[in-house]
């Protein structure tokens, strides 16, 4: 029953020949795909996270109630500027009131370019109260 048991485990290792090279390198070619991918969509989402704190902070702090568009976006630009983010264009940021209530809204979509003729478009659409 042993010897039996050891020619089935022998035969076993036998078939396991592990991942092919043709294998490894679709393996890889997937991996550095999305890597390639999630390091240039990530730092959007940074970015505009970290421009809804910003405008959510003046909102929550009652900030924004009394100051007018341009001294918003000039804080987000202060703000944005400190931590090195490009490419954002401030004419995107608008401000309404409703019952003595301001209201920022953030519509803007951002272009990444990921290989030869490929984008990443990412489309933010914020309303802030």
């Amino acid at each position: 029953m042993q010897k039996a048991m050891k020619i089935m485990n022998i035969n076993n290792l036998k078939k396991q020949q592990g991942v092919s090279k043709l294998g490894l390198v679709v393996m890889f070619l997937l991996v550095s795909v999305f890597l390639n991918a999630g390091l240039k969509v990530a730092p959007l989402y940074i970015d505009h996270n970290l421009i809804v704190g910003i405008c959510d902070e003046l909102i929550e702090t009652g900030e924004a109630e009394n100051m007018t568009i341009t001294e918003i976006r000039n804080r987000v630009s202060n703000t944005l500027r400190i931590n090195n983010v490009t490419n954002f264009d401030l004419r995107s940021i608008t401000l309404r009131r409703e019952n003595s209530q301001a209201i920022i809204a953030l519509v803007y979509e951002r272009r990444v370019k990921l290989f030869a003729n490929l984008d990443i478009i990412a489309k933010f659409d914020n309303v802030l109260q």
